[in-house]
């Protein structure tokens, strides 16, 4: 299944090894999950991802972001011409509206009057596609 993943999740996944964003990111490494991005997105997942405020060790980035972007689907998205709050949101809009598929963030607020965008929390994403595979 393709989905959109705010970085936030990532960012998530890989502080808490046990939490919903990091059951994501296990779903994506078995194959369950395809995230889909353009190079605005694996950017922006470098940057956080290698920010000193995390202090993430460098291996484990790397391996990450090699991984993400070998195994992502990357995607040219239609601009998306209405005004959001977080310009940085953007490419996780687009994609997500383009492609007709799921966007999972830890910040739905950012993005709840986007109009056809299917938003999910790690939480509610996990729990409705279990529920669905059942």
């Amino acid at each position: 299944m393709n989905v959109v993943i705010d970085t936030n999740v990532i960012v998530s996944g890989v502080i808490n090894p046990d939490g919903y964003p990091a059951k994501l990111l296990n779903w994506v490494i078995n194959g369950t999950l395809k995230i889909n991005v353009d190079s605005r997105i694996l950017s922006e997942y470098s940057r956080v991802l290698n920010s000193h405020k995390f202090s993430f060790p460098g291996a484990l980035v790397t391996h990450l972001l090699d991984y993400l972007s070998l195994e992502s689907k990357l995607i040219l998205p239609d601009p998306f011409l209405s005004s959001v709050k977080d310009s940085s949101d953007l490419p996780f809009i687009e994609i997500a509206l383009h492609e007709n598929i799921p966007l999972i963030t830890g910040n739905k607020k950012h993005f709840i009057n986007i109009k056809n965008l299917k938003l999910y929390s790690p939480k509610e994403f996990l729990t409705g596609f279990s529920s669905r595979e059942e």
